[in-house]
């Protein structure tokens, strides 16, 4: 498996085996489940620093992006902290590259879990494409109970975060969390590798002003309380972040214009 695809365990025959299962929701859900937990142990993640008001209070979580097994080890990691609180099956809306619709990063087979699963699609190209996603995501906000969480990857990309600037950040999480004036949770995701222990540790909220109409400064701060998150790893276990490594096609950044700020 290269670093930067998705689990092995996203093989041909898993995939027909869940897509077997799309027109009985009952059934889907029970099977998304059981490969929740199979990731989380085929990956022996942990999360640290979770916040004590989490299942309680909503958040936008924003973190670094390594690889494309980040959102589905987030999601599995954000069930098993929400299902022994809510009675509900625990939705987390997810905020994807179109990539992950055309077949690029996902295969296209699998686009009936993504609309399970609220994943939804954002070109970062259009400030049209950008305002419909905040739209959904205020909408579904809005509708039934709170607490309620999304997930952002504020890199817009598979990058190392130690060599990021802040004007390269999306903006996209602070323009969120300005809109429904919920905190901007910062955390930093261990590059995932398969048969080892893999972290994901949270820092710091950050609270955006409703008044805020530049974001350059929560940018920074966000960086920097993500780099903070990731250097904590190595005093909260004893075993530092792995570092990053990037095949050729991720060690330069892909910039993309700031659409909303």
């Amino acid at each position: 498996m290269h670093l930067f695809n998705a689990s092995s365990m996203f093989n041909e025959n898993a995939i027909k085996e869940i897509l077997s299962l799309v027109n009985n929701p009952e059934k889907l859900k029970n099977r998304l489940i059981e490969a929740k937990k199979m990731l989380l142990k085929m990956y022996n993640f942990k999360g640290y620093n979770v916040p004590e008001d989490f299942t309680t209070t909503s958040y936008i979580i924003a973190t670094n992006h390594l690889t494309d097994s980040d959102a589905p080890l987030i999601m599995s990691y954000y069930y098993e902290l929400m299902h022994q609180v809510i009675d509900t099956y625990p939705e987390l809306f997810v905020f994807a590259k179109e990539n992950c619709f055309n077949g690029v990063s996902i295969p296209k087979e699998l686009m009936p879990i993504l609309e399970f699963e609220k994943i939804f699609a954002v070109d970062r190209k259009s400030f049209s494409g950008s305002m419909a996603a905040m739209k959904a995501a205020g909408k579904w906000f809005a509708e039934g109970e709170q607490p309620k969480h999304f997930l952002i990857f504020s890199q817009g990309t598979i990058y190392d975060i130690n060599k990021d600037r802040a004007e390269d950040i999306e903006a996209g999480a602070f323009w969120l969390a300005r809109l429904l004036g919920i905190p901007v949770l910062p955390a930093f995701i261990e590059q995932a590798v398969e048969g080892v222990e893999n972290r994901l540790v949270f820092g710091k909220p950050i609270f955006i002003p409703k008044d805020c109409r530049n974001f350059d400064n929560y940018k920074q701060l966000w960086l920097e309380r993500v780099i903070e998150a990731q250097n904590e790893l190595g005093t909260l276990t004893g075993i530092p972040a792995r570092d990053a490594v990037l095949d050729e096609d991720h060690q330069t950044r892909k910039r993309f214009n700031q659409l909303i700020r």
